[in-house]
């Protein structure tokens, strides 16, 4: 049922008088989670509890008896396209009336807290979570995540800006190190969270999992009170993500409030011991109890507007014209549109996400929609005439010959084969990154066979990131929904018949191979991971090193065509305005997105070729024009120097690029600058050599550059309290671990495998697979801070001591933990290897977020 939070309002004397009242342990309580989804209530003094829950595009409430994960578990809410979609729309104000849809469904269900959005850099195109997040490129994901902000908290409920920062692999980040440099750090990784600070004031922000510059994310004082309060003024709460606690003692000190799932007792009890024993000042407590304290009086405040109750109708048209928006037509030889009427020919449609469409990811983000509108849903409904054969099966690696036989039949005497592929959720999910960028075997061999065919064909692909496309010249067209939410089959439709004009553009790089990225040197190849490309991300890689792509930055193409003129720069105060024509020059209205590049100085520092500085999205009808506006502050082209720490912009000639895409320049026009100061490199000469041009591996002078020693790799194989289970296997201990948790979720998986095919199989085929995936990525130590309790701090603690050789030690640790009887939920260690593996499950079945 729907819940309420209580409506109550505080005031800083109030807070002051609660601060009063509260014992020592009450002050700990509010500072961490209960039951998966809530915060600690004080009944006694009236404060009640909030409720947080995910996003970012749908609201994923848990119903009350569901458990922590699982789709079948949640309440139905509308699925909207996922971020990495909303996106390639390049219209930020989607992003906000998205968002207030999302949170007017979240009031509803009595949500005070969205967890959402994820504006993380896509750093790499293998990160199996790129999907929830906006961009390689930090204005876009700025722009789209201080617009979802505003819209979400605009109808009264908060909103956590995740995952602070740098937090770019799924394989390694409950124990990897992000080694950046000081200056990618800043003009890269943190400046969409910058943004969204300072503009739209979000009520919370969400620490990652992984350590920064060797100091995990929950304990860094200089990233949470340094850069996060005392330079951006953010003034909200700060909340570990679902088991991101590292030391609680350590994340007080450093800023971070709210330690969530909670109920760990080990975090509680060395909040009390600090405080008793002076390691940490009541006033530190205090101010994080105050900031508690104000995010609840805010939630519930807003919690008392008045409202109306969402409609579900209109949300679910939003879904689909923002699906439709979105879409991104990355090849055309003039097939498409399609004749509704199938006067061109017999029309095949081969594959199975036809009819069982991939809509969304997978992982903590996971929606059960209303509904599902898929392209056969959309197809029938309009009376499209089409042969159908499924091809292939998606959640396996097999080939199935016969369908096979069956697709390649049909497509020697269609006219056209529409082909419906992209990447399921085995193969693109949160909790593990791709080991490469190819579509799955299935699909693959049979497209290759359908095109040796000689079949014209149209390629349509749901993946929420870029896909191998070697076979690319030999299509037809390639149109891309990426994850479109529930309505994805309308939009997919009135797309392909040109009922609407595709007007979607990429933000991000799409690379012919995984090796040809900007971070291939050194991604996902262990717990250290070296940002040695440092600013050079994505396009500002591909720009200067020339790389042969398969489709540009920014790259979309369209049933029309537009044409640029007219270009008109202006310096005004200290801002660049730029003015340009776009006329549409075919016969269909269509929608242009105008991209503003800057060319920046040949100077000392080392910098990227060129940088977008502004974009704009214009909808001109067929045969008309529009006069748009552009324009940045003449300070963004400032660079981040690393001996004044601070932004500094440099005097010299740039370059400005009105442009269709990275690689499309229409028109340029110069740009003098002289309020800045002569070029000078503050990097030692060796860098300044390394890094003229984009490196292609790891530079000598990377540690120069990142101002401290590379820590060596641990590849012992032992475990230890911060050691992935998977790289524990030298360990007997480690072993016995990995293999009974892993032999538990292996047998749930094979019991789904086995059901009979529906959706509650593939349900349980996806729930089983994210486990099996994710957990041996999992430490000791995120396994106890992640459980809820299920896996006892003290339990973890002592298994890491037996396993580095301190038997007795460990073993005294355990039998302490369990005479105390703390946590009511800690069960018996005299059977180890069951104990482990159900505990660890039950800690893997909590939500990541």
């Amino acid at each position: 049922m729907t819940t309420t939070t209580a409506h109550v309002r505080f005031g800083d004397a109030a807070i002051d008088d609660l601060l009063a009242e509260l014992t020592l342990d009450e002050k700990a309580l509010l500072l961490e989670g209960v039951d998966s989804w809530r915060t600690n209530a004080i009944p006694r003094l009236g404060i009640p509890s909030l409720v947080l829950t995910d996003g970012p595009h749908g609201v994923r409430m848990v119903r009350d008896d569901g458990g922590a994960f699982g789709v079948g578990d949640s309440r139905p809410s509308t699925s909207f396209p996922t971020s990495a979609t909303v996106a390639h729309s390049w219209d930020p104000e989607h992003a906000r009336r998205m968002g207030a849809a999302i949170a007017r469904e979240s009031r509803d269900f009595g949500v005070d807290v969205l967890l959402a959005p994820g504006v993380n850099i896509m750093r790499n195109p293998r990160c199996g979570r790129n999907f929830e997040y906006f961009s390689e490129d930090p204005l876009v994901s700025g722009a789209f995540g201080s617009a979802f902000v505003q819209g979400v908290q605009g109808e009264g409920v908060a909103t956590s800006v995740k995952h602070f920062a740098a937090n770019s692999s799924e394989d390694h980040r409950f124990v990897g190190d992000s080694l950046v440099d000081e200056r990618a750090l800043r003009e890269i990784y943190l400046r969409a969270f910058e943004r969204i600070v300072r503009e739209a004031q979000p009520a919370t922000v969400m620490c990652a999992y992984n350590r920064l510059n060797g100091t995990f994310c929950s304990d860094h004082r200089e990233l949470l009170t340094g850069i996060l309060r005392e330079e951006w003024g953010f003034d909200g709460v700060v909340m570990t993500d679902w088991g991101a606690m590292h030391d609680r003692v350590a994340s007080l000190e450093a800023g971070c409030e709210l330690d969530m799932p909670g109920e760990v007792p080990h975090n509680r009890e060395a909040i009390i011991a600090a405080v008793h024993d002076g390691r940490l000042a009541p006033e530190v407590l205090d101010e994080a109890v105050r900031r508690m304290l104000r995010l609840i009086e805010r939630a519930t405040v807003d919690a008392g507007r008045p409202s109306r109750p969402h409609d579900p109708a209109a949300h679910a048209a939003l879904a689909s014209e923002i699906a439709t928006d979105s879409a991104v037509l990355l090849a055309n030889d003039g097939t498409l549109p399609l004749d509704p009427s199938a006067g061109s020919g017999p029309l095949l449609v081969v594959g199975e996400p036809f009819e069982k469409m991939r809509f969304q990811g997978a992982g903590s983000s996971l929606i059960l929609p209303p509904e599902v509108v898929t392209p056969k849903d959309a197809f029938d409904a309009r009376g499209i005439r089409y042969a159908y054969a499924r091809g292939y099966r998606t959640l396996t690696a097999e080939r199935d010959e016969t369908l096979e036989t069956e697709a390649l039949a049909g497509a020697r005497s269609a006219a056209t084969v529409l082909f419906f592929g992209g990447l399921d959720d085995f193969e693109e999910s949160e909790g593990f990154d791709r080991a490469d960028l190819r579509l799955g075997e299935p699909q693959a061999a049979l497209l290759r066979r359908i095109l040796d065919t000689g079949a014209r064909v149209v390629l349509v692909l749901f993946a929420g990131a870029p896909v191998e496309l070697p076979f690319a010249d030999e299509l037809a067209a390639v149109l891309d929904l990426a994850l479109p939410g529930m309505r994805g089959g309308e939009a997919t439709a009135a797309l392909l018949f040109g009922e609407a004009n595709p007007s979607g553009k990429l933000t991000e790089t799409w690379t012919h191979t995984a090796a040809d990225a900007s971070s291939a040197a050194d991604y996902d190849r262990g717990a250290i991971a070296r940002y040695a490309e440092s600013i050079y991300v994505g396009y500002r890689f591909h720009d200067a090193a020339r790389t042969p792509l398969r489709y540009p930055f920014g790259h979309g193409l369209s049933y029309t065509s537009f044409a640029y003129r007219d270009l008109d720069v202006r310096v005004v105060d200290d801002r660049v305005e730029v003015g340009a024509t776009i006329a549409n020059t075919g016969d269909r209205d269509g929608a242009e997105v105008v991209q503003l590049y800057v060319r920046n100085n040949d100077g000392a520092v080392f910098k990227a070729e060129q940088e977008l500085r502004a974009f704009t999205k214009v909808r001109v009808a067929a045969g008309g024009t529009e006069r748009v506006t552009l324009s940045f502050a003449l300070g963004d082209l400032a660079y981040w120097d690393v001996a004044e720490h601070d932004w500094v912009l440099e005097d010299g000639e740039y370059e400005v690029r009105l442009a269709a895409s990275a690689a499309d320049i229409r028109l340029t026009a110069p740009l003098v600058v002289e309020r800045g100061r002569p070029s000078r490199s503050p990097y030692p000469a060796a860098v300044d050599a390394d890094y003229a041009a984009p490196p292609t591996g790891i530079p000598a002078s990377f540690p120069l550059l990142l101002g401290r020693t590379v820590p060596e790799e641990d590849r012992s194989g032992r475990l230890t309290f911060e050691t992935r289970l998977a790289d524990a296997r030298r360990s007997a201990i480690g072993r016995i671990m990995l293999g009974a948790v892993l032999g538990r979720v292996r047998r749930q998986f094979r019991a789904a495998q086995a059901m009979p095919e529906s959706a509650e199989r593939d349900a349980k085929l996806k729930s089983a697979h994210f486990v099996l995936r994710m957990m041996p990525a999992m430490s000791l130590r995120s396994l106890a801070m992640s459980s809820s309790g299920a896996m006892p701090y003290g339990l973890a603690a002592g298994l890491a001591e037996i396993a580095e050789g301190h038997p007795i030690r460990g073993i005294r640790r355990i039998l302490r933990r369990r005479g105390r009887r703390t946590d009511p939920r800690a069960r018996s260690i005299a059977a180890p290897t069951t104990t482990i593996a159900s505990e660890a499950t039950a800690a893997t079945a909590r939500p990541e977020s």
